[in-house]
C-alpha cells in the first residue's frame, strides 16, 4: 500500500521497501474515476475544499469542469458553512458528482470539541498540533499518551460528525487528514475510536493511504532531480507507518489504494507529472486498479488571512503553487 509542511526530519526512517498489493473492494465500479488507456482509474483529488471561499470556488470550478474527481472537506475552519453551502447548492447540477473525504485536521482551524489539551489546541483555541510529538507519544505507553488519544478521538468525532450530518445523501462517507496526522499510529487508533463511537466505522467507505511508489521518481532522470529529498523522507516515513494502517483497515473492511503526490507535493505541475506519469501508473497497475491523485488547486487569498492557519504551513494556503496545480487539474495530463 502506500501525502505539507511538517517537521518529518526528526523522524528518521528512511528505508526502501517493496509495496503491496492495493485493496478496492469496496470501491465501486461506477466509482468518479476517468479511465486510462491501460485501463487503470484514475481520481485526481482536490485536498483542501473549505480553507476559504475563494480556496473553494476554485475547487468547485473544476468539478464543473469534470476535472476533479474527488475532494477534501476541512470541517473546522471559520469557511466551513459558506463553502457547504456552495457545494450544496452546485450538488445537483454536477454532471459527474466527486467523492466527498472528510479531511480531518489538527493542525489548523479551531477545535470542534472545546478542547482543553494543550498539545492538541492552544488557549484561544485553534489546533496547533505538531506531527512529530504525536509521532514520538505514539511510542510513549502512559496516562498522558492515553489522555490525549482521547482529546484526539473527542476532536474527530466533532469533525466527522459536523460534515457528514452535512453530507449530501447520495455521497459516501471517505476519510483523510491534513498533512496525514491520521497515519500516526495514536492518531490513526483515536480516529477508528471515534467511527466506532459514533457507530459510522461500517459507513466508511474509503480511507486514505498515503503509500505512494517511490522508484517512478528516484530511477526517473526525467524528473529525480527536481524531488527534494524531505520529500523522499515523507515519502518513506510514510511507507513504513501504511503498513500498520492497512492491518487496521482489512480489519475494518475498509479500503485504500496508491496514491501520488508526496515526492511532488505542493508542485504537482503539469509537465513533471507528463514526465513521471509512465513509471508511475506501470507502478500503480501492480498494486490495484485505481490511483489517487493528490493535488492543491485552490488559493487562499491574502485578505482571507486569519490565526486559524497554523504556522507550519500557512505560507502554502497562499502560494502561488496552487496555481501551477489548479492548471494541472484543468489541463490534466493523464
Amino acid at each position: 500500500m502506500f501525502s505539507n509542511s511538517v517537521n518529518y526530519v526528526t523522524i528518521i526512517a528512511v528505508q526502501v521497501h517493496t509495496v503491496s498489493c492495493a485493496k478496492q473492494k469496496n470501491i465501486t465500479k461506477d466509482s468518479n474515476m476517468a479511465n486510462n488507456p491501460e485501463g487503470l482509474r484514475i481520481d485526481f483529488h482536490g485536498d483542501d475544499y473549505g480553507a476559504s471561499i475563494n480556496n473553494s470556488k476554485r475547487m468547485l470550478e473544476l468539478i464543473k469542469a469534470g476535472k476533479l474527481d474527488s475532494i477534501s472537506i476541512f470541517p473546522n475552519m471559520a469557511a466551513y458553512s459558506d463553502c457547504m453551502e456552495l457545494l450544496l447548492q452546485s450538488w445537483d447540477s454536477f454532471e459527474k458528482k466527486p467523492a466527498l473525504s472528510i479531511h480531518l485536521n489538527l493542525i489548523d482551524g479551531y477545535s470542534l470539541s472545546g478542547c482543553d489539551e494543550p498539545l492538541l489546541c492552544n488557549e484561544d483555541g485553534y489546533m496547533c498540533a505538531s506531527w512529530g510529538k504525536f509521532f514520538i507519544r505514539s511510542f510513549i505507553p502512559g496516562k498522558k499518551r492515553e489522555v490525549l488519544r482521547e482529546a484526539i478521538c473527542s476532536e474527530f468525532k466533532a469533525q466527522i460528525s459536523r460534515v457528514f450530518e452535512d453530507y449530501p445523501k447520495d455521497a459516501a462517507l471517505r476519510l483523510d487528514s491534513h498533512v496525514h496526522t491520521h497515519m500516526i499510529p495514536m492518531v490513526f487508533d483515536a480516529m477508528l475510536d471515534a467511527l466506532e463511537e459514533l457507530d459510522l466505522l461500517g459507513f466508511v467507505e474509503y480511507v486514505r493511504v498515503p503509500d505512494e511508489p517511490l522508484s517512478p521518481f528516484i530511477f526517473n532522470k526525467a524528473v529525480s532531480g527536481s524531488i527534494p529529498f524531505i520529500n523522499i523522507i515523507k515519502n518513506r516515513i510514510l511507507h513504513v507507518l501504511s503498513k500498520r494502517a492497512v492491518k487496521k483497515l482489512d480489519g475494518s473492511g475498509i479500503s485504500y489504494f496508491p496514491v501520488w503526490g508526496l515526492c511532488m507535493t505542493g508542485h504537482m505541475d503539469k509537465k513533471r507529472m507528463q514526465k513521471a506519469a509512465p513509471k508511475m501508473l506501470d507502478a500503480a497497475c501492480k498494486y490495484g486498479d485505481a490511483l489517487e491523485i493528490i493535488c492543491h488547486p485552490g488559493i487562499v487569498k491574502k485578505a482571507e488571512d486569519s490565526p486559524e492557519f497554523g504556522p507550519d504551513d500557512r505560507l502554502a494556503f497562499f502560494s502561488k503553487d496552487r496555481d501551477v496545480e489548479y492548471d494541472a487539474v484543468m489541463n490534466r495530463p493523464i
